[in-house]
This record gives structure tokens, sequence and C-alpha cells, in this order.
């Protein structure tokens, strides 16, 4: 993720322990890009399962997957910390 630096946020209460305070960190995990036959355009995440976007140009398909995988993130992170949510 090729994003500005950003400063840490407002500390939120996430945990019965303490508050977390929230900081942007950059990672770069490699992604495999997609073309079918079909002319559909789509990449994934091999170390996050089930993180795939996709999209009509490689841009738009990189811009998507750059979101899905910080929502994939942040999901695992909630579920780690909170529980898996009831339904």
């Amino acid at each position: 993720m090729n994003h500005p630096s950003k400063t840490a946020g407002t500390p939120v209460d996430i945990s019965p322990q303490e508050p977390i305070t929230p900081v942007a960190i950059a990672v770069s995990l490699p992604a495999r890009v997609h073309h079918d036959e079909d002319g559909v355009l789509w990449a994934d995440v091999p170390a996050l399962p089930g993180c795939v976007a996709g999209g009509v140009e490689l841009d738009e398909v990189l811009a998507n997957l750059r979101e899905a995988a910080e929502g994939w993130l942040l999901a695992k992170h909630y579920v780690e910390t909170r529980g898996w949510p009831n339904a």
C-alpha cells in the first residue's frame, strides 16, 4: 500500500484489557493477477485466503485488491480480539 504516512489516531476501546491506538502500517504482500479466457481480470493475495478483487482495468483491480486486503486484515483482527460475531 503506497498511502501517505498517517499519525496515530484516537484510542479505541476494543477489548476489556486496554484501549488500542490505531496506526497505519504499510505492508507489501505478493498478489497474483489473473486474466481468464472470457477477458475477466481479477487478482488474489495467496497469504490472505479468500482475499480477491476484480475490475475492468489493472489499476482498478489493484485498487480494489488493496481495499479487500485492508478489510480482510481488519476482519481478522476483529475476530481474534472479539470473537466471531453472533448471527
